[in-house]
């Protein structure tokens, strides 16, 4: 008889049950993965309310503009050239769907004015902007090992972190909470999976063709990652439990894997 290993599992937050009040997010990105996100972000949104739920309250923040180059492997159309990336996304999303979402079209810092978010996405190509998110929304009760505090408290307790990353043919997604930082924790973040994001050099150089940048990056990974992306808070919002922390891609072998959630170091929650 072979014994069968209960994987972990955990409980949706209370915000996620969204029952009382949408589900507020800061989406920070709107390039190749936000802008693959953002659509995904919409069907959850009508989902939920289609099930009785209350949706989703979304606001992107992105300071850059659509390229010619953009409109082969991000969401964008010839006519939005030129226009702010956020804004071009919510205005669609408004326009067509009756949403009521917000774009703010500039550079994300440790700094902006922002309110509460319940989860804050970075669908970003840059560490920078990572590191950024790290100092303004870690609790200063859980951010000994975050070396990027520097003016004292900022974050909130209890404010979920999704990351989307992904290079030429090989993605990950990770939904943490600020402030988990080791493996062992509750919901361990990006950073506790990958700590070489802390001193990593950046190269997030921009593609200046079409060319270039199906050459720097596959035309569907972005597509991939923010699918993967989706189904997680899809469970969450709807079963209200997630089995598995995130998920790794690889779309040179056909190769997915969900990252597991380890048992809980009960010494330090």
């Amino acid at each position: 008889m072979t014994m069968q290993i209960e994987k972990p599992v955990r409980t949706a937050p209370p915000s996620f049950l969204n029952a009382s009040s949408p589900l507020d997010i800061l989406m920070i990105g709107a390039g190749g993965n936000g802008s693959e996100l953002f659509d995904g972000l919409v069907r959850l949104h009508h989902a939920l309310i289609t099930l009785g739920g209350k949706g989703l309250a979304v606001t992107v923040m992105d300071d850059d503009e659509v390229s010619p180059s953009n409109v082969v492997r991000q969401r964008f159309w010839p006519h939005e050239v030129g226009a702010n990336k956020a804004i071009a996304l919510v205005q669609r999303a408004n326009l067509m769907m009756g949403t009521n979402w917000t774009a703010l079209p500039e550079r994300f810092n440790r700094n902006s004015r922002l309110g509460r978010f319940d989860l804050v996405i970075t669908a970003v190509d840059n560490l920078d902007a990572r590191r950024e998110a790290l100092a303004r929304f870690e609790p200063d009760d859980r951010h000994q090992n975050n070396p990027w505090i520097v003016n004292g408290y900022r974050g909130h307790a209890d404010t979920y972190w999704l990351d989307l990353g992904c290079d030429k043919d090989k993605g990950q997604v990770v939904f943490g909470r600020f402030g988990d930082n080791q493996i062992s924790d509750e919901w361990p973040t990006a950073l506790a999976h990958f700590p070489e994001m802390a001193t990593r050099e950046d190269d997030n150089r921009p593609s200046c063709s079409a060319a270039e940048s199906l050459a720097r990056q596959d035309l569907m990974i972005n597509q991939s990652v923010s699918g993967a992306a989706i189904n997680m808070l899809w469970k969450l919002l709807r079963e209200s439990k997630l089995g598995f922390n995130g998920v790794m891609l690889d779309l040179a072998t056909g190769y997915s894997q969900g990252i597991p959630f380890m048992p809980i170091n009960s010494t330090k929650h």
